[in-house]
């Protein structure tokens, strides 16, 4: 395994991609010196590690590492920074805490709050975090926001009232 460039990523994941290869040079390199002194790397067979702990280690940094570029990857699909999404995540969690469980509420609440949107963005991006949150009412009124906005099409919208509707 080649160790990437600290230039080739910029810092993303820098430390966990520098776990990883720690753990992979400790567990899959054998060091020993020679008859001169001289120390000498030797890579051990595909399949052999320099102990299970180390085994271990590589592979819980690199799930790790996998989950993290999976979330970076499925926030780059809802084409949003990973700030606006634990902001949109705070946002949807304070219209629940502040509903106390009373579904009227928390739509009014989520129709004051979706009325103060201008960027068609930001409506479809919280709609997206309400449906991922399970607050189905919420999404509603930010997915109707996002439709008087611009950024879901009428075909969209008609499709999802049909679906909504069962038919």
């Amino acid at each position: 395994m080649e160790k990437w460039s600290e230039l080739q990523f910029t810092n993303f994941l820098q430390s966990e991609r520098l776990n990883c290869y720690w753990f992979w040079f400790k567990g899959k390199i054998s060091r020993f010196r020679d008859k001169d002194g001289v120390v000498i790397e030797h890579n051990n067979e595909p399949g052999e590690w320099n102990g299970q702990r180390l085994e271990n280690g590589f592979y819980n940094c690199l799930d790790i590492l996998e989950l993290k570029i999976q979330k970076y990857m499925d926030l780059k699909e809802q084409h949003q920074s990973f700030e606006e999404y634990q902001k949109n995540i705070k946002r949807i969690s304070d219209i629940v805490e502040k509903s106390a469980g009373n579904v009227d509420r928390m739509i009014s609440l989520a129709k004051t709050q979706a009325s103060k949107i201008t960027n068609e963005a930001k409506a479809i991006n919280r709609a997206i975090v309400a449906k991922k949150m399970n607050q189905e009412e919420i999404f509603e009124v930010f997915f109707q926001r996002a439709y008087e906005l611009g950024s879901v099409t009428t075909q969209e919208y008609r499709e999802y009232k049909l679906e909504k509707l069962g038919l």
